[in-house]
């Protein structure tokens, strides 16, 4: 992973997109200075997600968009970016010329959102991001799991599934992100420090089930691989699996040729994958606390109150990201043992 070669990436994401917002920030800010409220009186505000195509981000969305029009919001319907970080920049600058007095956002690109990010800061409408941050732009608040851990989890899991040692396929989401960023960070700094003996054939999907099976196709069919992890189940599990079935790897564990199989997410198809024993285990996202305490900041942003960095009064720390505050929620890891518990969210489904 070259943080230069990233960096100089940033730079040019940053150039091509900021024009778009550079030219239409002061009609932006004039438009979104009056008052956006629902007939009964409740504030409206936005939501723009970078993609809608998997069970994750359509079960995040609906709980944001449930806990925001019980908890006193008038929350508009989610814009869905398709995957363009250019068009989440157009949905975003909707958002602002309509007046919302907030935006809930899931970045596609946590670069190329920030222009769109500082333009609802000239509007002075409060944002919140979920799941994914922001490397920019003034954010309310960051609310995600600590996606570093997440991949150090996983990283635990896999070096005791092989012993310490072999090779390992890991299907990791776009590095322009920050969720994929930090997964890949925390995933290979534990390998490195706990496991060297293992070996990480690293496969960039950006977040794409065709990209992961096309991966998986390549590198099962070619390389001796001990174990798998997919960086997201939700957008990897379904396809991957049709690849380990083809090739006659999808066997459960205790049987003879089960390929250790490690997720993040927590989708129900994962928790059933653990239940028949084809997934060793998954670092599940906490989605129903993502919504309950995106609304929760976003109502806070339109009171004006403030926060520090420290502990919660919800099992989380609030820390310093990028420049912003992040909630750190916790993201548990699931085997046999646990995979039944009702609170989680693939359970919820």
């Amino acid at each position: 992973m070259n943080q230069d070669r990233k960096g100089a990436s940033t730079v040019r994401k940053y150039v091509r997109i900021s024009g778009i917002a550079g030219l239409t920030a002061t009609a932006l800010f004039l438009s979104a200075c009056g008052s956006s409220t629902s007939a009964d009186g409740e504030p409206t505000v936005g939501f723009s997600a970078g993609v809608l195509d998997n069970p994750f981000t359509a079960g995040l969305v609906k709980s944001v968009v449930n806990q925001a029009n019980e908890g006193g919001l008038n929350m508009l319907p989610a814009s869905n970016a398709e995957g363009d970080p250019a068009k989440q920049v157009t949905d975003f600058n909707t958002l602002i010329t309509q007046g919302v007095k907030g935006i809930v956002t899931i970045p596609r690109d946590s670069d190329a959102i920030v222009p769109a990010i500082q333009a609802a800061n000239q509007a002075n409408i409060p944002v919140v991001t979920v799941d994914t941050a922001a490397n920019g732009g003034d954010v309310y608040m960051n609310i995600r799991a600590d996606n570093v851990a997440m991949g150090t989890s996983v990283c635990e899991q896999i070096g005791e599934l092989v012993g310490g040692k072999g090779t390992v396929l890991e299907l990791h989401g776009a590095l322009s992100t920050t969720s994929g960023f930090d997964r890949n960070k925390g995933f290979h700094d534990c390998m490195q420090s706990k496991y060297p003996d293992v070996t990480i054939i690293a496969k960039d999907t950006n977040w794409e089930s065709a990209k992961a099976v096309e991966q998986a196709q390549t590198v099962l069919s070619t390389s001796p691989v001990d174990a798998v992890f997919l960086a997201s189940d939700s957008v990897m599990l379904s396809g991957v699996q049709t690849v380990l079935q083809d090739q006659g790897k999808w066997v459960p564990a205790g049987q003879s040729g089960h390929l250790p199989l490690v997720t993040i997410d927590g989708s129900s198809g994962s928790l059933q994958g653990i239940r028949d024993g084809y997934v060793d285990a998954v670092v599940s996202q906490p989605v129903d606390l993502y919504g309950k305490y995106g609304v929760s900041y976003l109502k806070d942003a339109i009171a004006g109150k403030e926060y520090q960095v420290g502990p919660t009064d919800h099992n989380s720390e609030i820390v310093e990201y990028e420049g912003n505050l992040a909630d750190m929620l916790p993201s548990p890891v699931i085997t046999k043992d646990n995979v039944d518990d009702e609170s989680l969210w693939g359970n919820q489904q």
